[in-house]
């Protein structure tokens, strides 16, 4: 079966996450990023431009990083209002440099 991208819900026989639960869209959810630091200073920004440009619509952006530690987590609220969107946002936001890790 193949996927139809603007289809509201992810089949199991397509590689549903989540052990084959069902995903209905549009979904709000938490984005958590785990990023390097040293080398993510403009993440902020970035991810609004990400954002903007997939059409993503993003409600809260906060980020936590402890004193003298290597990697800081960033999370941001968004609505996906697709399947397409959804891979998009991981796929783009996992092309960042400095992402270790998009939860």
């Amino acid at each position: 079966m193949e996927p139809n991208p603007d289809e509201g819900v992810i089949p199991e026989s397509c590689g549903a996450p989540f052990g084959g639960a069902q995903m209905s869209f549009p979904v709000t959810f938490d984005l958590r990023i785990i990023y390097v630091l040293a080398d993510g200073a403009s993440i902020q920004s970035d991810l609004e431009a990400l954002y903007a440009r997939l059409g993503v619509e993003c409600s809260l952006l906060q980020g936590v990083a402890k004193p003298g530690a290597k990697y800081g987590r960033f999370g941001s609220r968004i609505t996906v209002r697709n399947r397409a969107q959804f891979y998009a946002v991981y796929s783009e936001v996992g092309k960042l440099p400095y992402v270790k890790a998009a939860i």
